[in-house]
């Protein structure tokens, strides 16, 4: 496989495709650069050869952000696939989902009804982490609706995680629509997670 890159600022373009035997290089250069939009002249990219198929895999799975080339010894380029992301959210809702084929939970669009959003922190095989470190600050956000404490006493925009845990409101609007309701964080570390609650 070749990771072709940009000689002047060493970003990635793009991969060639991970075969036996391997493109030519500068076939697998011009397929990868022809395919770019607004791409700059052919003579301003390189290529970089990964010889093992285990690392090849890694570098094709990962998310494209934690893929970066970096200088090695003697100024020698290398791939390198950060692991960054060793934890996620996983968000649930406690309203029905009645429609048959969207997958999406419905609550009425009264403005007074309301579905309690649960938060997990779970590792990369889904275990929870519930240790007393485990208390992210998280921001929420939602397109439509409004965001309240589990209680419904207080509007908030943000939510504290206790032992990898948390809960939070959506009450609807009156309006029928689909709310998005995004968790996120200023942890890299810690995947950012959305869900969807149909005002019906």
């Amino acid at each position: 496989m070749w990771v072709i890159y940009n000689k002047k600022n060493l970003t990635i373009a793009g991969f060639s495709a991970d075969c036996e035997p391997d493109l030519e290089k500068d076939f697998a250069l011009a397929e990868v650069v022809r395919g770019l939009i607004n791409a700059a002249p052919l003579k301003e990219y390189d290529a970089l050869q990964v010889t093992e198929r285990k690392q090849a895999r890694l570098i094709l799975e990962a998310p494209r952000e934690l893929v970066s080339l970096r200088q090695g010894a003697k100024g020698k380029l290398k791939v390198v696939v950060e692991d960054l992301r060793h934890a996620l959210l996983v968000l649930s809702s406690d309203a029905p989902d009645v429609h048959p084929a969207d997958g999406i939970p419905e609550i009425k669009a009264d403005g007074v009804s309301f579905t309690t959003i649960t938060i997990k922190k779970v590792d990369q095989e889904n275990k929870p982490l519930e240790g007393k470190d485990d208390t992210d600050l998280l921001y929420l956000r939602t397109d439509y609706g409004t965001l309240f404490t589990a209680d419904g006493k207080k509007e908030i925009s943000s939510i504290k995680l206790s032992k990898g845990q948390g809960r939070f409101r959506l009450v609807s609007e009156k309006a029928r629509r689909v709310a998005t309701v995004q968790v996120f964080n200023a942890d890299a570390g810690l995947l950012d997670r959305t869900i969807r609650i149909e005002f019906i």
